[in-house]
């Protein structure tokens, strides 16, 4: 466990800075669980995103790391890293027996979770890669299918973490219908925010998220979300995800404030993204930033201070969780 578990953790922040520093922040046993949840996800995230990467091989790809997740060997995933663009992901991919060793020493209702939910992930990930071809542009169809995709994608992480937190604080249990009933607005405030704020860099990889029915209705004509004499329409279509994301803030704020109070490295963890995800969804509001190519929409340095400070004033106080999150609702 010793030797796999450094592996991880070295691995971590060279595939992500951004959810790095709030995973090795986790008490025990909680950082280990989360830092191999995230790389399961990666892998499965890494396959979905090669879309220069023929769809047979990459369904060839899923079905191989979704047999390795039921307990079967890696070794037919890890023969196929080749076919990947050469960078951290790859490598990480060409371990994944040492991800799934390291597992393997996790009690056995982790596992199970891990198991579960990545499998689920997973899934979803091939149906949405299945529709895409190298060199034209995939759409969303309609708010149902942004919903399914972001349970996919992200749901199912808010469950899964869920589930993590249960098994390490058993008097959760008590709580569980409570969790769950919020576990997934979790996941689709960040999924959607994402959504908002990175339409031009998807447009640049011949996706978007932004469904035809919202576009449509808003008076975008086909293909036009990035035309310049367009914008007014497209802001339009993007702020109606906008809108989406934020009716799911309430029950992220909920969520965090069902952990145990003096659980504040968790709380933290999960209350701090929900935070710059408000000032995001807020900065991407009406502006065309969102449908110009080369102004990305990102939160300043300051701003992300003053969530971090905010977090900290709010770890403990469950009635301040829900007087932002009322002052905040559309």
């Amino acid at each position: 466990m010793t030797d796999g578990l450094a592996w991880c953790r070295d691995m971590l922040p060279l595939v992500s800075r951004t959810f790095a520093l709030g995973i090795q922040s986790l008490p025990q046993p909680f950082e280990p669980w989360v830092t191999t949840a995230y790389l399961l996800c990666r892998i499965a995230d890494t396959v979905e995103d090669a879309p220069d990467v023929p769809w047979v091989d990459r369904r060839e790809m899923f079905l191989d790391f979704d047999t390795a997740l039921l307990g079967g060997s890696a070794a037919g995933l890890e023969k196929q890293v080749h076919r990947l663009p050469p960078g951290n992901d790859r490598d990480l991919c060409a371990q994944t027996s040492t991800l799934l060793a390291l597992m393997d020493t996790f009690p056995p209702e982790v596992q199970q979770s891990l198991r579960k939910w990545a499998g689920e992930m997973t899934y979803g990930m091939a149906t949405y890669a299945r529709r895409h071809t190298s060199g034209t542009l995939t759409m969303l169809q309609d708010a149902a299918d942004l919903e399914r995709y972001c349970w996919y994608v992200a749901g199912t992480v808010g469950h899964l973490l869920t589930d993590l937190f249960i098994a390490g604080f058993p008097e959760l249990e008590e709580r569980e219908r409570d969790l769950r009933r919020r576990a997934t607005g979790f996941g689709l405030l960040l999924q959607m925010t994402n959504i908002v704020k990175d339409v031009t860099d998807d447009w640049e990889r011949n996706w978007c998220f932004i469904p035809q029915t919202l576009q449509q209705d808003a008076g975008v004509s086909p293909g036009g979300l990035l035309d310049p004499d367009q914008r007014a329409q497209a802001m339009a279509a993007v702020d109606a995800v906008n809108h989406m994301g934020r009716t799911h803030f309430a029950d992220a704020l909920a969520y965090c404030a069902a952990l145990p109070e003096d659980a504040e490295a968790c709380r933290r963890f999960c209350l701090l993204p929900m935070l710059i995800a408000r000032r995001t969804l807020d900065l991407a509001l009406s502006n065309p930033a969102t449908v110009t190519p080369g102004e990305p929409v990102k939160v300043t340095r300051e701003i992300v201070g003053e969530e971090v400070a905010r977090t900290e004033q709010l770890l403990g106080d469950n009635l301040g969780l829900a007087e932002l999150a009322a002052s905040w609702a559309d």
